[in-house]
């Protein structure tokens, strides 16, 4: 029986190149294409599927780990995903930490007894043993996207958080607000690490800071609602302004606001994050940063993929946002 080495010995080329053409053809130039396939037809070869998951012993899963499945913001991240990862013939396992870093450890366990092939990780909320013995072993290969750990090296697919928080500061500012409030994510979270660090050089490069409130949230709903309602309910020094860590977090201080007689946007202003679709749909509809969530699963699941095949990578990859102006902002006193 041939092999895959004397198909790249009479190709002239490496048996990665062959795996890749018979695997991502489309990765592979035309030229390259024939050659394997001539080579193929002079030795006789036959690629054995079953026979290559066999040795290599892939289950053709792969473990995706969110923090909150409830949270819509990641809906379209897993179509991304689900879009890149069906084309390569992998199924998908969607796994609610819920918060919860105990909860990741099963999913992580799934690795070692060859019931998945690799892990996307749309959360920091993990223990940091986990990722850093994963990291150790080339054979698990793991990816994060949205979220990431600042001193771990892992293969990334990310936002510019920080300027994405300038911009929205900036956009703020130049309508006129001086007294603009943040409410964060978890406070160690990474990604509101940087958000929180533009919102404060943004404000400091406009002789602001003095000005400056943060309140912690969750990027849910009901903490956004919260925090809405400890910023605004003293009458002196309210803010004309809140920029928020998630839409969710945007939505709930819309709630908050009403709840205090405040109209949107002549009393508040609000800048949501993600652009979530029922920021569109809201009364006002919510500005907000844009995060392209589609190509956040997309080109996460074919990091992971080149990880599996040992190809290639570009291991941190940071994507653009936008600021999409909606109703909800205006010059303070403006409707």
């Amino acid at each position: 029986m041939s092999t895959i080495k004397e198909v790249a010995s009479v190709a002239g080329c490496s048996t990665a190149t062959v795996s890749r053409a018979l695997a991502t053809p489309e990765k592979v130039s035309e030229a390259t294409r024939a050659r394997v396939a001539r080579a193929i037809a002079q030795v006789g070869y036959t690629p054995n599927g079953a026979a290559r998951s066999l040795r290599r012993r892939e289950s053709k899963t792969i473990v995706t780990l969110l923090p909150d499945i409830s949270n819509p913001f990641f809906s379209e991240i897993i179509n991304g995903i689900e879009e890149v990862a069906h084309q390569a013939g992998y199924q998908i396992l969607i796994g609610d930490c819920e918060r919860d870093p105990g909860r990741a450890e099963a999913y992580f366990d799934l690795l070692p007894a060859n019931q998945a092939d690799g892990v996307l990780l749309l959360t920091a909320d993990v223990p940091r043993t986990l990722v850093e013995s994963a990291c150790r072993q080339a054979r698990f290969p793991l990816v994060m996207a949205c979220e990431f750990f600042s001193d771990i090296d892992l293969p990334t697919v990310t936002v510019d958080n920080y300027r994405a928080a300038c911009q929205a500061i900036d956009y703020l500012i130049s309508l006129g607000h001086r007294y603009i409030a943040t409410i964060s994510g978890p406070a160690n979270n990474p990604i509101c690490l940087e958000r929180e660090r533009g919102y404060r050089d943004t404000l400091t490069a406009h002789d602001l800071l003095n000005t400056a409130r943060t309140q912690a949230g969750d990027f849910g709903v009901h903490s956004g609602y919260a925090q809405g309602l400890e910023l605004l309910t003293p009458s002196r020094h309210r803010p004309t302004a809140i920029f928020c860590h998630s839409d969710e977090m945007a939505i709930g201080v819309l709630k908050a606001a009403r709840q205090l007689g405040l109209a949107i946007p002549k009393d508040l202003s609000i800048v949501g994050f993600d652009n979530i679709r029922l920021s569109e749909y809201c009364d006002p509809e919510l500005t907000t940063i844009s995060q392209p969530r589609p190509d956040i699963g997309q080109k996460a699941m074919q990091l992971l993929l080149g990880l599996i095949r040992d190809e290639p990578v570009e291991r941190q990859q940071v994507l653009e946002t936008r600021l999409i102006v909606r109703q909800s902002t205006a010059r303070p006193g403006v409707i």
